[in-house]
């Protein structure tokens, strides 16, 4: 398929998503704009947390082969709190929900929180010590971009939650080398191993030498059963959630989602990992509520695959690039915990089970997993 038939099948897609995505095809009088829920019933803190994520194949894990292929690793660094839409970062994504008309299911919350993400993404097939393209395997693939998300809380049980998100950035850096081959270096120093090997491949990778991308998405989340906002300590809930995203991922997706055991956040504060809508922590402490938290988690979803340009390439030709499967499974499962720290909590989520099936046409297609390690400081509202 020549580029310019890619780049109009694209552009299909994504007019096609976009005009089923939830409110589209509501009335058309202009809706006034989103500055806070209403009644004053939520104030969000001007800085209410800050997270750093890591997702790695080469955190312990089971299935962890120990080698650095697919789904290499991933890094992000999130700010949560009015400060991301005082300093006019969700204007482009105020655009876009107008435009889709999903700041329609925004409107009327009783909460409404913002955050911003730098986020980089690397993705690598099984041999790397050579520079000679891996027809037979995935590409190399990298991004690094930028991220802004409202999340939205809705219903008198804030049992319904509506997030959007628009994401920027460049695929093809030179960045992914650079780190990878800097880990790699240090690993070998620190145990005295021959690997990993320095990753030679990198020339080969998705528009190498860098191309802009952006995208959209957007996702409802609703508790289905379990412990509610109006309970105070919670022992168990279970969600269910669907997800539409337009851009160099362009898919849709469904999810069900538990987690059992102590604690006072409700699912819409709470954040699994890399690119999730988690708000951290912010309600109000409760007085002679425990605020300390111990729980496990688990999800599955099911994902329809149109685009993934880290796969399949953009507008620029790349060296390799291969077929997608259409339909792919997702799963996560770990632990977390959360510790009380004067108005502030320290959270730490790890992910010991996480994964996707086969995502690719190649003879060495394979499911895959990874780890991810999360640490959030996040800030309880005041009442």
């Amino acid at each position: 398929m020549s580029r310019v038939c890619r780049a109009r099948l694209l552009a299909g897609l994504c007019a096609a998503i976009l005009a089923v995505l939830p409110g589209v095809v509501t009335a058309q009088e202009v809706p006034p704009p989103i500055d806070a829920p209403v009644s004053g019933v939520f104030e969000e803190a001007l800085v209410s947390g800050i997270s750093v994520l890591h997702d790695n194949d080469g955190w312990p894990h089971p299935g962890n082969s120990f080698k650095d292929d697919n789904y290499s690793a991933g890094l992000e660094i999130r700010l949560n709190g009015r400060a991301v839409r005082r300093a006019g970062l969700t204007r482009p994504l105020d655009g876009i929900d107008w435009l889709t008309r999903v700041n329609r299911r925004h409107a009327g919350a009783t909460r409404l929180y913002h955050s911003a993400q730098i986020f980089g993404l690397a993705y690598t097939p099984d041999v790397l010590d050579t520079d000679v393209p891996q027809r037979d395997d995935r590409p190399f693939a990298s991004l690094v971009g930028i991220a802004v998300r409202r999340t939205s809380v809705h219903g008198a049980l804030s049992d319904r939650v509506w997030s959007s998100e628009f994401a920027v950035g460049v695929l093809g850096l030179d960045a992914a080398r650079q780190v990878q081959t800097l880990l790699h270096r240090t690993r070998r120093w620190m145990t005295g191993n021959p690997t990993p090997v320095d990753p030679l491949g990198w020339t080969n990778q998705i528009a190498d030498g860098g191309e802009p991308t952006a995208l959209y998405r957007v996702s409802y989340e609703r508790l289905l059963a379990g412990d509610g906002a109006r309970t105070a300590r919670k022992h168990w809930q279970v969600t269910g959630g669907l997800e539409g995203s337009v851009g160099y991922e362009t898919n849709a997706s469904a999810a069900l989602a538990a987690r059992v055991g102590a604690f006072t956040s409700d699912f819409w504060e709470f954040s699994r990992g890399i690119r999730s809508a988690g708000v951290g922590r912010q309600q109000p402490a409760l007085a002679g509520v425990p605020r300390w938290e111990l729980f496990a988690f688990g999800l599955a979803r099911p994902r329809v695959v149109a685009w993934n340009a880290l796969l399949q390439g953009q507008f620029r030709e790349s060296e390799h690039t291969v077929r997608v499967k259409r339909l792919i499974g997702e799963w996560e499962g770990g632990v977390g915990a959360s510790l009380p720290m004067g108005s502030w909590h320290l959270q730490a989520v790890v992910q010991l089970v996480q994964g996707r099936t086969t995502e690719f046409v190649a003879p060495k297609a394979r499911l895959y997993t990874w780890g991810t390690i999360m640490l959030m400081m996040s800030r309880s509202a005041s009442r």
